[in-house]
C-alpha cells in the first residue's frame, strides 16, 4: 500500500476499533474472568498461577493475561486497558490479510486494499476485537503466520514471521496456535501433492529454532511453576456461549455479514475439482480458512472462529480483484444474488421475529437497526455498481459502505453490557468498600466484581463461573443473617427482580440500583 493512503486508512480503522472499548463495563463472564485474573496478577499475584482473588482459575491464555497486566500498568485500571490489546490485534488482522493477499510477484495493490476492507468490514473481525479475551490476538497471530507462509514463496526468510506468530499464539491461546497452522499446511500439501511448503517450513533454521526455543521454554516454565495448568490447556471449558445451539447458529450467520455471497462464490471457484489439485495461493487460503473454521465448532470455542477471517479476507480480496480486472461480472452477479437470497431474508425478516428469545439481540436493537440500514446500503451499492458495470466505483464505494457499517456496532456492546455487566455497582463499591467489609452476591455471579473492587465475593444461590474454582466461596443462605447481624459492614448485590427464598434481614439500606442490580448494605 502507498504510504499516505495507508496511514489515512490506518487512522480510520484505529478510530473505528478503539473508540468504544472503554465506554462500557466488562461483559460477564468471559471479560470479567480475564480482566479479574489480570488485575490479580497486577496487584501482586503469581504470574503463572491465574486466580480471581483467592479462587483458582484455569485456562490456556497465559500470554493474554500478561499482556493485560502490561496494559493495566501503562494505561491504568480501566476497561480500556484490558481491551487495548484486543483492539490492537483487530488492526493486526487487517494488516495480515492485506499482506497475505499480495505476494511479491504482484504489482497490483488493489487486492491488498480489497482484502483489508473485507477483513475490517466483516462483523466477526470487529466483534472479537472488542472483547477482553485472547481470541483477537490469536486470530491476528494466525493471520501473520499465513502471511509469512505466502510471502516465503519469494523470500524464505519470511518464514521466521510465521514461526514467531505460531510460537506466540501458543503462549497467548494454547495448543491450537501451535498445531492448527501445521495441520492446514499439511492438508494443503496432501491436496496439491506439493511438499515444498512443509519442507521449507520445517527446515528453515532460523524459524524452527524460534518455535522450538520460545514454545519449549514457555512449556517448561509452566511445568515448573504450575503443572496443573497443562491439563486445562488440553481440556478447555468453553461454556460462555449464550443461547445454546440457536445462539451459535445466529452467531455464525452474523459473523460473516455482509460477505456471505462473495464467500460462497469464491469457495466455489477455488474448491479443487480434481486430484491432485493445482497449487495456488487461493487454495492455501481456502484450506487455512477451512481448518480454522471447523476447529472452533469441534472445540466449542465459537469466538476462535475469528482465526479464519484473515485467510478468508485474503482469498476474497484476490478473487474480487480478479473479477474486477477481468470484468467478470457474471461472478459478481452470482455473489450479489447469493447475498440477496441468503442474507437479506434472514437479516431483515427472520431475526426481528426471534429477538424475544435472545435478550442480547432485543436489548441491542437501538444499534442494530442503524447497522442494518448501513448494511442495506452495502447490498444496494454492490448490486448497483455490478449492474452498471463500474468496477472502479465498485472497489471504492462498496468497500467504503462495509466500513461505514461498523460505526453503529460499538453501540451494540454498550447496550449488551446493560444485561451482562456490573460496572455501575462495581464502581460504587470501589469508592465505598473499606477494611474488613464483606461483599455478597445473592442470586448472581459477576466475576468482574473482583476487577472493580479487588475484593473476594461470597456467592449465594448462583451458578459457578466455568473454569473458576469458587466452591469455597459458596455460602449458604443462612450466612446472610449471620453476616448481616455482625459488627462489620456487609454489601449485598442482587438482581432487581430477584425474589429470595429467605427474607432479607432487617436494617436494609439501599445504596444504588443500576444495570438490573441492587446494591444494599446493613449499615
Amino acid at each position: 500500500m502507498r504510504l499516505k493512503p495507508a496511514v489515512l486508512f490506518g487512522l480510520l480503522l484505529f478510530y473505528i476499533f478503539f473508540r468504544g472499548i472503554g465506554s462500557h463495563g466488562l461483559i460477564d463472564p468471559v471479560e470479567g474472568v480475564n480482566a479479574s485474573i489480570a488485575a490479580h496478577m497486577d496487584g501482586g499475584g503469581n504470574y503463572f498461577v491465574p486466580k480471581i482473588g483467592e479462587a483458582l482459575a484455569s485456562g490456556s491464555t497465559m500470554g493474554y493475561w500478561w499482556l493485560s497486566v502490561i496494559a493495566l500498568k501503562l494505561i491504568g485500571w480501566s476497561e480500556f486497558a484490558v481491551r487495548f490489546f484486543s483492539a490492537l490485534a483487530g488492526l493486526g488482522m487487517v494488516w495480515a490479510s492485506a499482506k497475505s493477499a499480495r505476494p511479491y510477484d504482484d504489482d497490483s495493490m488493489r487486492k491488498s486494499w480489497l482484502a483489508a476492507c473485507v477483513c475490517a468490514g466483516m462483523t466477526l473481525c470487529f466483534t472479537v476485537s472488542q472483547f477482553a479475551s485472547s481470541h483477537a490476538m490469536y486470530s491476528c497471530l494466525m493471520g501473520i503466520a499465513l502471511a509469512g507462509v505466502v510471502l516465503s514463496g519469494y523470500n524464505k526468510r519470511k518464514l521466521v514471521m510465521s514461526h514467531c506468530a505460531i510460537a506466540f499464539a501458543f503462549i497467548v491461546h494454547g495448543f491450537e496456535g501451535l498445531l492448527l497452522p501445521m495441520l492446514a499446511m499439511l492438508i494443503y500439501c496432501v491436496i496439491s501433492e506439493d511438499w515444498d511448503m512443509m519442507r521449507d517450513f520445517f527446515t528453515w533454521p532460523g524459524g524452527i529454532l524460534i518455535t522450538i526455543i520460545v514454545s519449549g521454554l514457555y512449556f517448561v516454565t509452566l511445568i515448573i511453576t504450575n503443572p496443573e495448568i497443562i491439563h486445562f490447556m488440553r481440556c478447555q471449558n468453553h461454556a460462555y456461549t449464550f443461547g445454546g445451539i440457536s445462539g451459535i447458529a445466529i452467531f455464525l450467520f452474523m459473523a460473516f455479514v455482509p460477505f456471505h455471497g462473495f464467500i460462497i462464490r469464491a469457495v466455489y471457484e477455488v474448491f479443487p475439482r480434481e486430484y491432485p489439485a493445482k497449487k495456488s495461493y487461493e487454495l492455501l487460503m481456502l484450506t487455512w480458512a477451512g481448518v480454522f473454521a471447523v476447529a472452533p465448532l469441534l472445540s466449542g470455542d465459537i469466538m476462535a472462529l475469528g482465526a479464519c477471517v484473515p485467510a478468508l479476507a485474503a482469498l476474497l480480496g484476490r478473487k474480487i480483484d480478479t473479477w474486477l480486472t477481468q470484468r467478470s461480472f457474471t461472478s459478481m452477479r452470482y455473489a450479489v444474488m447469493l447475498n440477496t437470497v441468503i442474507v437479506i431474508p434472514v437479516l431483515y425478516f427472520f431475526l426481528p421475529f426471534v429477538t424475544h428469545n435472545f435478550p442480547v439481540i432485543d436489548a441491542s436493537m437501538m444499534s442494530l437497526i442503524p447497522w442494518g440500514i448501513a448494511e442495506g446500503l452495502f447490498f444496494f451499492a454492490s448490486w448497483y455498481y455490478t449492474k452498471t458495470r463500474q468496477p472502479t466505483k465498485w472497489a471504492r464505494n462498496v468497500m467504503a459502505t462495509a466500513l461505514i457499517s461498523l460505526m453503529p456496532l460499538a453501540g451494540v456492546f454498550n447496550l449488551t453490557s446493560g444485561l451482562y455487566s456490573a460496572h455501575e455497582v462495581g464502581m460504587k463499591l470501589r469508592d465505598t468498600v473499606k477494611g474488613n467489609d464483606v461483599i455478597l452476591q445473592y442470586g448472581v455471579n459477576h466475576p468482574s466484581m473482583y476487577f472493580y473492587t479487588l475484593r473476594n465475593s461470597h456467592i449465594i444461590d448462583a451458578d459457578l463461573t466455568p473454569g473458576v474454582a469458587e466452591k469455597k466461596y459458596i455460602a449458604p443462605e443462612s450466612a446472610i443473617n449471620t453476616l448481616w447481624g455482625g459488627k462489620g459492614r456487609v454489601f449485598l448485590i442482587m438482581p432487581s427482580d430477584f425474589k429470595p427464598e429467605t427474607p432479607l434481614p432487617q436494617n436494609v439500606f439501599h445504596i444504588t440500583e443500576a444495570e438490573g442490580l441492587l446494591l444494599l448494605s446493613n449499615q
